[in-house]
């Protein structure tokens, strides 16, 4: 026996009723567009002839997504960036002989390049988590974990490729106070459709 469909869930539209959307949608803007450019740029033709088009362009992607699912989104806080195929192998390269990778135990997070440290923090002297998207020819996200500690103010740069990223996401939820919320994924997701500039993540509030 199958299982009860969730009255909740949305139901397909037929795609027979969105082809006739489709041509009704259009038909009806290009009636109005007609009747705009003949009547004086008509307010009331040119409100319909948008609302039609806008119509006509939702059945397309009604049919659309019948034919030719979307992808479904991954919900981490990872920025999505170019992979490697879409290098050129001079640029995979140098990316490679550079290469970063982000460690962390209880006390410290650290930034390897080829098994030797690179920079380091301690949980506790982190106070601020930013995003940066650097201006170039392909945008190359980083995360920039900086505080304040004895010596002065200190931080890592992780790149966003770094091996060992999405296991220090994970960890970032449960140690630094306050990092898992909704405004802060709202962040991440405005710094993936972003080709620069800097998205402030997170910031220790006082104790």
């Amino acid at each position: 026996m199958s299982a009860p469909q969730d009255p909740r869930a949305p139901r397909d539209v037929p795609v027979l009723f969105s082809l006739l959307g489709l041509v009704a949608a259009f038909a009806l803007g290009l009636w109005a567009g007609i009747h705009y450019m003949s009547n004086d740029a008509s307010l009331f033709y040119g409100l319909i002839a948008g609302l039609s088009f806008g119509a006509a362009f939702a059945f397309g992607q009604q049919i659309k997504n019948r034919f030719v699912p979307p992808k479904a989104r991954k919900s981490d806080w990872k920025v999505q960036t170019p992979g490697a195929a879409e290098l050129s192998p001079a640029r995979l390269a140098a990316q490679q002989a550079r290469k970063i990778s982000v460690e962390f135990d209880d006390e410290e997070i650290r930034t390897m390049v080829r098994g030797a440290k690179r920079e380091g923090i301690a949980w506790a002297e982190v106070k601020d988590v930013t995003i940066r998207i650097s201006e170039g020819h392909l945008p190359q996200p980083e995360w920039i974990l900086s505080g304040q500690s004895a010596e002065g103010i200190k931080g890592i740069l992780v790149p966003n490729d770094a091996d060992g990223l999405e296991e220090l996401m994970q960890a970032m939820k449960q140690r630094l106070p306050g990092y898992d919320n909704d405004q802060n994924y709202s962040t991440v997701i405005a710094a993936m459709s972003a080709m620069e500039g800097s998205f402030h993540v997170w910031s220790r509030q006082p104790a």
